[in-house]
């Protein structure tokens, strides 16, 4: 089980790389975050996902504003129509 630490300014973030199709979003909740990923993923018959933290900083220019990305909690990877997951960083391990 994960543990999160207790900080107000801290999202989730999750990304998904299928192909030439991905998507994201951003949760306050992990539970919500993989399940999002994990949905997007399962839509493709191949590709990639992740769930880190990240918190909102201001952007340059007077943007809106960015994130900065902290450690990824949880890594999937989908081929041939099934989904491994691990916990911790292994983005750069899946095609």
């Amino acid at each position: 089980m994960i543990t999160l630490p207790h900080d107000d300014d801290l999202l989730l973030v999750w990304d998904v790389e299928a192909g030439e199709c991905g998507g994201g979003g951003v949760n306050d909740s992990l539970a919500a975050a993989e399940k999002a990923m994990l949905e997007a993923l399962g839509s493709h018959p191949e590709g990639r996902g992740r769930v880190r933290y990240a918190r909102l900083v201001p952007a340059p220019r007077g943007s809106i504003g960015d994130y900065r990305y902290g450690t990824t909690l949880i890594t999937a990877h989908r081929a041939g129509g099934e989904t491994v997951t691990v916990a911790g960083d292994a983005w750069e391990d899946t095609p």
